[in-house]
């Protein structure tokens, strides 16, 4: 009989977007290696993004506790509801999952015979849900980072926040039997911010790409006679389109492309200030913004795309991020533009030999890159094959035989400890 976990994830399909993948992919491929997931998860918002499609994905003998979660009223301007929710909150807006999530929990715990426990996060309240389940069953526990809890890139309003939430980080990290983390900056943040933290509990899990996702992908039909670049996903923070935008209105506005032969797509739900941005830069007729779609159909629309554009942004904290999309975007073969300065995602972007990295702070050189993109178009010369020992690293099924076997060393651990060993601090 195989072993069950108990899996906790705020989103979890039919839920969208590109943080379900990890998850999704996960609860797919662990029954393949001798492991159940039982999901605890929240019921999907109105106001969420929604995929039926990947319910499709789900084990149907998959075990689902959905639980209800307190939210701030929709009817609340989207600025006041924000600025509540910065303050009543400690790194996420989901806090008032917690009690519903833990009585689940509880109820899992009693009716099925788990063996560990898997958080997820953001949203970070996961991982203490899990914290409190892990200290009433003792049962070995792994919290997976796919953001850091503290950092540059979510600000809190108030030094009491960052102290309370730094302190929430501190027991988790401490108490958890494993932390994973989707890079190797996050990684070595976290133990530079932890020195006593065992380096061996820390484990750097990255996202991925399934094959079978591109498997029989419809193409979106194109324009043969113009550049086609493509984007996928939300802009946010320090991830934003205006320095692409810019850069684009020079190239147009000094003849070096011709408006007829440029398109751009922004595939996803990128916000009123991205497109008031569009609109105030003149590029409504080059720019299209398609809104969200399926996860399947995003796929379609890189596998149509000429080239393919990932937006990290500047500053502190970008260098830890490995956002989930670069894998599909070095899956789907197209040459990559990336807007960065230091990041994980650019460096793996040269390691796989699969684009160009453009300082998102330099317009000009930004500029030069997509006349680059444009002349290379014109040659016929777009083709781009990345190295394929790199992809090979990130398989969902792959990467997953590395969690299960994550997960059974750590509930061995548990039943044989080593002779003379202990609990790391």
């Amino acid at each position: 009989m195989g072993r069950r976990l108990l899996f906790i994830t705020y989103s979890f399909p039919p839920a969208g977007g590109v943080a379900v993948q990890r998850v999704l992919k996960f609860a797919r491929y662990l029954p393949e290696n001798g492991w159940t997931p039982i999901v605890v998860t929240a019921r999907i918002a109105r106001t969420s993004l929604r995929d039926d499609s990947l319910l499709a994905e789900v084990p149907p003998s998959l075990s689902i506790f959905r639980t209800w979660t307190l939210m701030l009223p929709g009817w609340l301007p989207w600025r006041l509801r924000n600025w509540t929710a910065r303050w009543l909150s400690l790194g996420d807006e989901q806090l008032g999952w917690l009690p519903f999530a833990v009585w689940a929990g509880r109820r899992a715990l009693a009716s099925e015979r788990i063996d560990a426990i898997f958080s997820t996060s953001g949203p970070f309240t996961a991982h203490l849900i899990a914290l409190l389940l892990h200290r009433e069953s003792g049962l070995p526990w792994v919290a997976d980072f796919r953001d850091l809890w503290i950092g540059d890139l979510c600000p809190f309003p108030t030094p009491l926040h960052a102290r309370l939430a730094r302190s929430l980080e501190h027991r988790v990290v401490h108490e958890a039997d494993r932390i994973t983390v989707v890079s190797e900056p996050m990684r070595e943040a976290l133990l530079s911010r932890y020195p006593t933290l065992s380096a061996r509990r820390v484990v750097y899990l990255p996202n991925g790409y399934d094959p079978a996702d591109f498997a029989g992908v419809v193409l979106e039909r194109k324009d043969p006679a113009r550049l086609t670049i493509v984007y996928t996903g939300s802009f946010y923070g320090q991830r934003t389109a205006k320095p692409f935008l810019n850069a684009l209105r020079r190239v147009l506005a000094d003849g070096r492309i011709p408006r007829e032969a440029i398109r751009v797509q922004l595939v996803g739900n990128i916000g009123r200030a991205t497109k008031r941005e569009i609109e105030t830069l003149g590029l409504g007729d080059v720019v299209e913004c398609t809104g969200y779609v399926p996860h399947r159909q995003s796929i379609a629309y890189l596998l149509s795309a000429d080239a393919l554009l990932l937006v990290i942004g500047s500053g502190p904290g970008t260098q830890a991020v490995l956002t989930g999309k670069v894998f599909e975007y070095l899956a789907a073969g197209k040459p990559i533009l990336v807007l960065a300065q230091q990041a994980a995602a650019a460096d793996l972007v040269c390691e796989a030999r699969a684009g160009a990295i453009a300082d998102p702070e330099d317009e000009e050189v930004l500029a030069t890159q997509i006349q680059a993109l444009y002349g290379r178009w014109r040659r016929g010369d777009l083709a781009c094959s990345p190295d394929p020992t790199v992809l090979a690293r990130y398989d969902r099924r792959r990467l997953t035989r590395e969690l299960a076997g994550l997960l059974d060393e750590m509930v061995s651990e548990r039943r044989w400890p080593e002779s003379g060993s202990q609990v790391d601090p």
